[in-house]
């Protein structure tokens, strides 16, 4: 239960990440704050063991999750 509540809230914070930046001038990049606050959200969001949280997400972690997200995104074809 606590896994699947973990990645719950990991897939719904990917889903939120915008495909462009917030002045629609070009993707989204790493140096952009979009890009970011969705890291600093990975990275923030823990499991929690009755007391104990665990942080399993670190700035490598987050930053690969959000490029695979965007490239996923980008490869869809448009209908």
């Amino acid at each position: 239960m606590v896994f699947n509540s973990w990645a719950s809230r990991v897939d719904s914070i990917l889903a939120s990440v915008p495909l462009v930046t917030a002045n629609g001038h070009g993707p989204l990049e790493y140096s952009d704050d979009e890009y970011q606050q969705a890291m600093k959200k990975l990275q923030q969001c823990s499991m929690q063991f009755e007391d104990i949280p665990i942080y399993p997400i670190n700035e490598q972690i987050a930053n690969k999750l959000i490029e695979d997200q965007l490239k996923e995104a980008n490869d869809k074809p448009d209908f």
